[in-house]
């Protein structure tokens, strides 16, 4: 389907999802690189540089945890895992790029599946990043699902049901 027949929430929801997918490519890389030159003590660089050139609250916070979870082992799993969530974005992208009809199903279920699990994080610890996340995923999933909805409606000439009459009176 040609761009300029994209509806603009697909045309965002594809821009989203392919550079979702550069972001973690460039996340795993870094991981990777962290792995190469030793992962506590590049974490604890990263820590450092981060507290030297910032003065905000958070920043003691990120360099906290850097340092915290700096492990290899949990380098490695965040290094398979933003991979993986990578690959998983760019097909998802260029499928619903390339117009396939499987593809909002794929977003679907995959973005779908994930939304249980950060609500329970949501819940957990609200902040601002977990909210923003929560409704641009939910919001993917609800528009993505009413596009295939309307679609399956047009291609098996599907009406909606009739509205309900609720002014009759009973028996």
């Amino acid at each position: 389907m040609p761009a300029e027949k994209r509806a603009a929430g697909l045309q965002a929801i594809i821009l989203y999802k392919l550079a979702k997918s550069l972001f973690e490519l460039l996340v795993s890389f870094l991981a990777l690189v962290l792995l190469w030159q030793g992962a506590e003590a590049g974490a604890a660089t990263l820590a450092q540089v981060l507290l030297d050139h910032v003065t905000r609250t958070w920043a003691l916070q990120i360099a906290t945890i850097l340092v915290l979870a700096g492990t290899a082992g949990h380098v490695k799993i965040a290094a398979i895992a933003a991979f993986g969530d990578a690959v998983l974005s760019a097909v998802e992208g260029m499928a619903l790029r390339a117009g396939r009809t499987w593809a909002p199903w794929l977003v679907v279920i995959a973005t779908g599946a994930l939304l249980p699990f950060e609500l329970l994080e949501l819940v957990q610890r609200p902040g601002l990043a977990r909210i923003t996340l929560f409704v641009l995923n939910l919001g993917v999933v609800l528009y993505l699902l009413a596009g295939v909805t309307r679609e399956q409606r047009e291609k098996h000439k599907i009406a909606p049901p009739p509205p309900v009459d609720r002014q009759q009176s009973g028996p």
